[in-house]
């Protein structure tokens, strides 16, 4: 009977147990290259989203003011914060920064919400916008990612602001893009800001004007400038 001839080129051997370590260590060293880029790529989008996000709301908070005589929204308008128009930490918190809200109780977002959402592609979820996309806390944050300042917060007009495009309306409560969550108070900290003319930027806190020539960095309050620093006043950066 005719029986084939065995082809020992159609028997492909298998991987030496040295071959497949080495595989396996390009795979990781490409794995190490590319995750890396993957996530600074991931991180300066959520970045570029976030400072889109603020300067939507700016520009809310401008039809905002257009409504009410050129004034920001005023922490009087809360009623449990005026109470407290003397503790500057309870409506800081409550008001400017939307924290520990007690029911019905009122923040800046709340007030800048209806007409900062008017333009929103996402219907029926306009308040998406204050949220940062590498901010997952709404246990501590459950209305905004995004403070306001505390000078605006106080009945104060855009015509009061000596240069609106170095005066910062509104910026991150926490440096969320960094592993270390710096505070605001942290000169470390590079804070997603927007200025009072709507342009938006990422804003090293060591750059302040109060981090430079101050006690700060601390942007809630207008920088009074002292010496040489004199003609910075009424400005948080310089340059902007």
């Amino acid at each position: 009977m005719w029986k084939p001839i065995a082809n020992n080129s159609l028997h492909h051997r298998g991987l030496t147990l040295i071959e497949l370590m080495a595989a396996l260590t390009i795979i990781v060293i490409l794995i190490a290259i590319i995750l890396p880029v993957y996530q600074n790529g991931k991180q300066s989008a959520n970045e570029a989203v976030c400072i889109g996000n603020m300067e939507q709301i700016s520009f809310g908070l401008s039809l905002y003011t257009d409504d009410y005589d050129e004034t920001y929204p005023d922490f009087h308008s809360d009623p449990l914060s005026a109470m407290h128009s003397s503790n500057l930490l309870y409506w800081h918190d409550h008001f400017c920064r939307g924290e520990k809200q007690k029911p019905g109780q009122l923040c800046w977002a709340n007030l800048a919400l209806p007409y900062a959402s008017r333009n929103t592609k996402e219907k029926g979820n306009g308040d998406s916008i204050f949220f940062c996309p590498d901010d997952s806390d709404r246990t501590d944050r459950p209305v905004t990612s995004y403070e306001l300042k505390m000078y605006l917060a106080q009945g104060a007009t855009i015509a009061s602001l000596v240069d609106p495009s170095s005066t910062a309306e509104i910026w991150e409560q926490w440096d969320y893009h960094s592993p270390s969550l710096y505070s605001e108070y942290d000169r470390r900290a590079r804070l997603n800001t927007v200025f009072a003319d709507g342009h938006g930027i990422s804003l090293l806190l060591a750059d302040t004007t109060t981090a430079r020539f101050g006690m700060g960095p601390d942007m809630h309050w207008i920088f009074k400038g002292k010496g040489a620093a004199a003609a910075l006043s009424g400005h948080d950066v310089v340059g902007q």
